[in-house]
Order: structure tokens, then sequence, then C-alpha cells
């Protein structure tokens, strides 16, 4: 019997969207008429892990999914996420001069 592992345990939409990513993963590569083994071997992976990218697998290491929406030329939307000025709570806080670390106090 399989073990469920913390990852494997999304909210829904979370799990749906790592779904969607790969599903798009896969239809770029197709769409570039690349092979499984052409887009594994462009991002230094195995093929079983890019077909575990390509199911939206939320075990899949983040930074193996970035590297094959850069293979693919596809990063634009996640371009849009890392930027800090579109975080509204981001900005408030910096504001206020908002602190380096955060660390749990000693009550």
């Amino acid at each position: 019997m399989k073990k469920i592992q913390a990852a494997d345990i999304l909210p829904y939409r979370a799990s749906q969207l790592i779904e969607q990513i790969g599903h798009r993963i896969s239809l770029a590569r197709r769409a570039r008429l690349w092979t499984q083994a052409d887009l594994a071997a462009k991002i230094g992976v195995s093929v079983n892990t890019l077909v575990s990218i390509e199911k939206g697998r939320a075990t899949v290491a983040f930074g193996l999914i970035v590297k094959a929406l850069w293979a693919l030329d596809c990063l634009e939307g996640l371009e849009q996420v890392a930027k800090p000025e579109d975080d509204g709570a981001i900005q408030i806080a910096a504001s206020r001069n908002m602190p380096l670390r955060v660390r749990e106090r000693n009550e």
C-alpha cells in the first residue's frame, strides 16, 4: 500500500493548479514536436521525472517545474508571481519598515 506523503495532500485549488501546469508543459512540449526524452535531456532529469511533472504530481521539486517551463520559453506567468510590487500586503508591510527576519517570540 502506498504511503501518503505530505506533498500529496494539498488544497484542491493548489493540486489543480499543479496539474494544469503539468498539462501546459506537456502541450508546449508536443507543440514543439519534442519527445519526453528530448525535454528530459534539456532539463537534466529522467523521463520518469518528466512524466511526473507532466502529470502534475505534487512531489516534484518546484525548481524542476521551473526548469521545464524555462526550456519551453513559458516563464511569463511566473515572472508576474515573482514581482513583489504586485502584492498589496508586501507594499503595506514595506511602508511600515518590514523586518528582514521574523522569529518566534518566547513568551
